[in-house]
Protein backbone atom coordinates (compact mmCIF):
# COMPACT_ATOMS: atom_id res chain seq x y z
CA UNK A 1 0.00 0.00 0.00
CA UNK A 2 2.89 2.36 -0.68
CA UNK A 3 1.88 5.69 -2.18
CA UNK A 4 3.89 7.23 -5.05
CA UNK A 5 5.91 10.28 -3.99
CA UNK A 6 3.63 12.67 -5.92
CA UNK A 7 0.72 11.76 -3.62
CA UNK A 8 2.76 12.25 -0.46
CA UNK A 9 3.81 15.83 -1.25
CA UNK A 10 1.57 18.83 -0.50
CA UNK A 11 -0.54 20.07 -3.35
CA UNK A 12 1.38 23.34 -3.77
CA UNK A 13 4.71 21.49 -3.86
CA UNK A 14 3.49 19.38 -6.78
CA UNK A 15 2.40 22.50 -8.66
CA UNK A 16 5.66 24.34 -8.00
CA UNK A 17 7.67 21.28 -9.06
CA UNK A 18 5.80 20.98 -12.35
CA UNK A 19 6.18 24.69 -13.14
CA UNK A 20 9.89 24.75 -12.30
CA UNK A 21 10.63 21.64 -14.38
CA UNK A 22 8.64 22.78 -17.40
CA UNK A 23 9.79 26.39 -17.40
CA UNK A 24 13.35 25.26 -16.69
CA UNK A 25 13.32 22.97 -19.72
CA UNK A 26 11.91 25.76 -21.90
CA UNK A 27 14.42 28.39 -20.80
CA UNK A 28 17.45 26.08 -20.77
CA UNK A 29 16.85 24.80 -24.30
CA UNK A 30 16.12 28.31 -25.57
CA UNK A 31 19.57 29.36 -24.35
CA UNK A 32 21.12 26.26 -25.93
CA UNK A 33 19.51 27.21 -29.23
CA UNK A 34 20.85 30.76 -29.00
CA UNK A 35 24.32 29.43 -28.15
CA UNK A 36 24.24 27.13 -31.17
CA UNK A 37 23.36 30.02 -33.45
CA UNK A 38 26.23 32.09 -32.09
CA UNK A 39 28.81 29.29 -32.35
CA UNK A 40 27.81 27.63 -35.62
CA UNK A 41 25.75 30.28 -37.37
CA UNK A 42 22.95 27.73 -37.79
CA UNK A 43 19.59 29.41 -38.23
CA UNK A 44 17.51 26.27 -37.71
CA UNK A 45 15.98 23.67 -39.94
CA UNK A 46 12.45 24.94 -39.62
CA UNK A 47 10.57 22.17 -41.43
CA UNK A 48 12.23 19.37 -39.46
CA UNK A 49 11.87 21.26 -36.17
CA UNK A 50 8.17 21.94 -36.74
CA UNK A 51 7.55 18.27 -37.58
CA UNK A 52 9.23 17.04 -34.40
CA UNK A 53 7.44 19.67 -32.32
CA UNK A 54 4.03 18.79 -33.77
CA UNK A 55 4.66 15.10 -33.09
CA UNK A 56 5.70 15.79 -29.50
CA UNK A 57 2.61 17.88 -28.73
CA UNK A 58 0.38 15.28 -30.36
CA UNK A 59 1.90 12.59 -28.15
CA UNK A 60 1.57 14.86 -25.11
CA UNK A 61 -2.12 15.43 -25.86
CA UNK A 62 -2.77 11.69 -26.16
CA UNK A 63 -0.96 10.89 -22.91
CA UNK A 64 -2.78 13.67 -21.06
CA UNK A 65 -6.13 12.44 -22.36
CA UNK A 66 -5.51 8.80 -21.41
CA UNK A 67 -4.14 9.57 -17.95
CA UNK A 68 -6.99 11.99 -17.24
CA UNK A 69 -9.58 9.39 -18.28
CA UNK A 70 -7.82 6.73 -16.17
CA UNK A 71 -7.81 8.79 -12.98
CA UNK A 72 -11.36 10.04 -13.56
CA UNK A 73 -12.68 6.47 -13.87
CA UNK A 74 -10.86 5.47 -10.66
CA UNK A 75 -12.40 8.43 -8.84
CA UNK A 76 -15.87 7.29 -9.97
CA UNK A 77 -15.13 3.77 -8.71
CA UNK A 78 -14.17 5.14 -5.28
CA UNK A 79 -17.39 7.14 -5.06
CA UNK A 80 -19.45 4.11 -6.06
CA UNK A 81 -17.62 1.91 -3.54
CA UNK A 82 -18.63 4.24 -0.69
CA UNK A 83 -22.26 4.15 -1.82
CA UNK A 84 -22.20 0.34 -2.16
CA UNK A 85 -20.70 -0.04 1.31
CA UNK A 86 -23.28 2.30 2.83
CA UNK A 87 -26.08 0.30 1.20
CA UNK A 88 -24.59 -3.01 2.35
CA UNK A 89 -24.16 -1.88 5.96
CA UNK A 90 -27.67 -0.40 6.05
CA UNK A 91 -29.19 -3.59 4.66
CA UNK A 92 -27.27 -5.78 7.10
CA UNK A 93 -28.38 -3.57 9.98
CA UNK A 94 -32.04 -3.83 8.99
CA UNK A 95 -31.88 -7.60 8.53
CA UNK A 96 -30.11 -7.98 11.87
CA UNK A 97 -33.34 -6.70 13.41
CA UNK A 98 -34.87 -10.11 12.65
CA UNK A 99 -32.26 -11.90 14.78
CA UNK A 100 -33.11 -13.17 18.29
CA UNK A 101 -32.97 -10.58 21.05
CA UNK A 102 -29.94 -12.34 22.56
CA UNK A 103 -27.74 -11.28 19.65
CA UNK A 104 -29.80 -8.62 17.87
CA UNK A 105 -28.56 -5.61 19.83
CA UNK A 106 -24.98 -6.87 19.88
CA UNK A 107 -24.90 -7.42 16.12
CA UNK A 108 -26.49 -4.06 15.37
CA UNK A 109 -24.12 -2.25 17.74
CA UNK A 110 -21.13 -3.91 16.08
CA UNK A 111 -22.38 -2.89 12.65
CA UNK A 112 -22.77 0.70 13.86
CA UNK A 113 -19.26 0.74 15.30
CA UNK A 114 -17.97 -0.77 12.08
CA UNK A 115 -19.73 1.85 9.95
CA UNK A 116 -18.08 4.63 11.97
CA UNK A 117 -14.64 3.27 11.12
CA UNK A 118 -15.51 3.29 7.42
CA UNK A 119 -15.88 7.09 7.25
CA UNK A 120 -12.50 8.10 5.85
CA UNK A 121 -11.33 11.64 6.55
CA UNK A 122 -8.04 13.54 6.72
CA UNK A 123 -8.15 13.21 10.51
CA UNK A 124 -8.22 9.40 10.56
CA UNK A 125 -6.51 8.57 7.26
CA UNK A 126 -4.53 11.64 6.23
CA UNK A 127 -1.24 9.79 6.64
CA UNK A 128 -0.19 6.18 6.40
CA UNK A 129 0.21 5.91 10.18
CA UNK A 130 -3.30 7.22 10.81
CA UNK A 131 -4.69 5.04 8.07
CA UNK A 132 -3.10 1.92 9.56
CA UNK A 133 -4.61 2.71 12.96
CA UNK A 134 -8.07 3.21 11.44
CA UNK A 135 -7.72 0.05 9.38
CA UNK A 136 -6.65 -1.92 12.47
CA UNK A 137 -9.77 -0.67 14.26
CA UNK A 138 -11.89 -1.80 11.31
CA UNK A 139 -10.35 -5.28 11.35
CA UNK A 140 -10.82 -5.47 15.11
CA UNK A 141 -14.56 -4.89 14.81
CA UNK A 142 -14.74 -7.22 11.82
CA UNK A 143 -13.31 -9.99 13.97
CA UNK A 144 -16.28 -9.57 16.34
CA UNK A 145 -19.04 -9.37 13.73
CA UNK A 146 -18.66 -12.88 12.38
CA UNK A 147 -18.65 -14.64 15.79
CA UNK A 148 -21.84 -12.71 16.64
CA UNK A 149 -23.33 -13.90 13.35
CA UNK A 150 -22.43 -17.49 14.20
CA UNK A 151 -24.12 -17.17 17.60
CA UNK A 152 -27.23 -15.86 15.86
CA UNK A 153 -27.30 -18.82 13.48
CA UNK A 154 -26.92 -21.27 16.39
CA UNK A 155 -29.73 -19.55 18.29
CA UNK A 156 -32.22 -19.83 15.42
CA UNK A 157 -33.45 -22.72 13.32
CA UNK A 158 -32.01 -22.69 9.82
CA UNK A 159 -34.26 -20.84 7.38
CA UNK A 160 -34.43 -18.10 4.76
CA UNK A 161 -34.22 -15.36 7.38
CA UNK A 162 -30.91 -16.63 8.71
CA UNK A 163 -29.58 -17.05 5.16
CA UNK A 164 -30.49 -13.46 4.25
CA UNK A 165 -28.78 -12.10 7.38
CA UNK A 166 -25.63 -14.14 6.78
CA UNK A 167 -25.54 -13.05 3.12
CA UNK A 168 -25.83 -9.39 4.06
CA UNK A 169 -23.04 -9.71 6.64
CA UNK A 170 -20.88 -11.45 4.02
CA UNK A 171 -21.50 -8.61 1.62
CA UNK A 172 -20.44 -6.03 4.21
CA UNK A 173 -17.16 -7.87 4.78
CA UNK A 174 -16.54 -8.37 1.06
CA UNK A 175 -17.11 -4.72 0.15
CA UNK A 176 -14.45 -3.72 2.65
CA UNK A 177 -11.88 -5.51 0.49
CA UNK A 178 -13.26 -3.93 -2.68
CA UNK A 179 -13.19 -0.43 -1.25
CA UNK A 180 -9.66 -0.90 0.04
CA UNK A 181 -8.55 -2.06 -3.40
CA UNK A 182 -10.05 0.88 -5.33
CA UNK A 183 -8.70 3.36 -2.76
CA UNK A 184 -5.12 2.39 -3.59
CA UNK A 185 -5.64 1.76 -7.30
CA UNK A 186 -3.84 4.90 -8.40
CA UNK A 187 -2.01 5.99 -11.48
CA UNK A 188 1.46 4.39 -11.29
CA UNK A 189 4.27 6.74 -10.42
CA UNK A 190 6.16 5.81 -13.59
CA UNK A 191 3.23 7.07 -15.70
CA UNK A 192 3.29 10.43 -13.92
CA UNK A 193 7.04 10.67 -14.46
CA UNK A 194 6.55 9.82 -18.14
CA UNK A 195 3.90 12.54 -18.40
CA UNK A 196 6.20 15.14 -16.85
CA UNK A 197 9.05 13.99 -19.11
CA UNK A 198 7.00 14.27 -22.31
CA UNK A 199 5.69 17.72 -21.30
CA UNK A 200 9.21 18.87 -20.44
CA UNK A 201 10.63 17.46 -23.67
CA UNK A 202 7.93 19.20 -25.72
CA UNK A 203 8.67 22.55 -24.11
CA UNK A 204 12.41 21.91 -24.45
CA UNK A 205 12.06 21.45 -28.21
CA UNK A 206 9.87 24.56 -28.35
CA UNK A 207 12.56 26.55 -26.54
CA UNK A 208 15.33 25.17 -28.75
CA UNK A 209 13.47 26.07 -31.94
CA UNK A 210 12.80 29.53 -30.52
CA UNK A 211 16.50 29.88 -29.76
CA UNK A 212 17.41 29.01 -33.33
CA UNK A 213 14.92 31.53 -34.69
CA UNK A 214 15.87 34.19 -32.11
CA UNK A 215 12.31 34.73 -30.86
CA UNK A 216 10.73 33.43 -27.66
CA UNK A 217 7.16 34.45 -26.87
CA UNK A 218 7.49 34.13 -23.11
CA UNK A 219 3.94 35.15 -22.21
CA UNK A 220 2.28 32.59 -24.44
CA UNK A 221 4.66 29.79 -23.54
CA UNK A 222 4.38 30.59 -19.83
CA UNK A 223 0.60 30.38 -20.19
CA UNK A 224 0.96 27.01 -21.90
CA UNK A 225 3.25 25.82 -19.10
CA UNK A 226 0.75 26.87 -16.44
CA UNK A 227 -2.08 25.10 -18.27
CA UNK A 228 -0.06 21.89 -18.50
CA UNK A 229 0.85 22.13 -14.80
CA UNK A 230 -2.81 22.63 -13.83
CA UNK A 231 -3.95 19.64 -15.90
CA UNK A 232 -1.31 17.42 -14.30
CA UNK A 233 -2.33 18.68 -10.85
CA UNK A 234 -5.96 17.78 -11.57
CA UNK A 235 -4.85 14.31 -12.66
CA UNK A 236 -3.05 13.86 -9.33
CA UNK A 237 -6.00 15.38 -7.45
CA UNK A 238 -8.34 12.68 -8.74
CA UNK A 239 -6.05 10.13 -7.06
CA UNK A 240 -6.11 11.94 -3.69
CA UNK A 241 -9.65 11.09 -2.52
CA UNK A 242 -9.48 12.77 0.91
CA UNK A 243 -7.27 15.75 0.06
CA UNK A 244 -7.25 18.44 -2.56
CA UNK A 245 -10.23 19.78 -4.48
CA UNK A 246 -11.75 16.52 -5.77
CA UNK A 247 -12.78 14.49 -2.73
CA UNK A 248 -14.87 11.35 -2.32
CA UNK A 249 -18.01 12.26 -0.40
CA UNK A 250 -18.70 10.27 2.77
CA UNK A 251 -22.25 11.60 3.06
CA UNK A 252 -23.96 8.31 2.22
CA UNK A 253 -22.14 6.57 5.07
CA UNK A 254 -22.93 9.47 7.38
CA UNK A 255 -26.64 9.19 6.58
CA UNK A 256 -26.61 5.45 7.28
CA UNK A 257 -24.83 5.98 10.60
CA UNK A 258 -27.41 8.56 11.70
CA UNK A 259 -30.24 6.21 10.79
CA UNK A 260 -28.62 3.36 12.70
CA UNK A 261 -28.07 5.53 15.78
CA UNK A 262 -31.68 6.69 15.68
CA UNK A 263 -32.92 3.09 15.45
CA UNK A 264 -30.81 1.92 18.38
CA UNK A 265 -31.93 4.89 20.51
CA UNK A 266 -35.61 4.13 20.01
Amino acid sequence: MDIPIFYQMPYWVNGLLFIVVLLGALEACYRIGRWRVRTTGESGRKDEGDLVLASMYTLLGLVLAFTYAFTLSRADLRKQAVIDEANAIGTAFLRAGMAPESVRTELRTLLLDYARTRVVTVENAGSMDRFRKTHARTLQIQSKIWPATERMVKAMPAGPVEVSIVQSINQVLDIHTKRLAVSFDRLPGIVLLMLVFIAGASLAITGYNAGLSGRLDRWRLTSLTLVLAVVMLVIIDFDRPIRGFVQVSQQSLGNVIRDMEATLNE
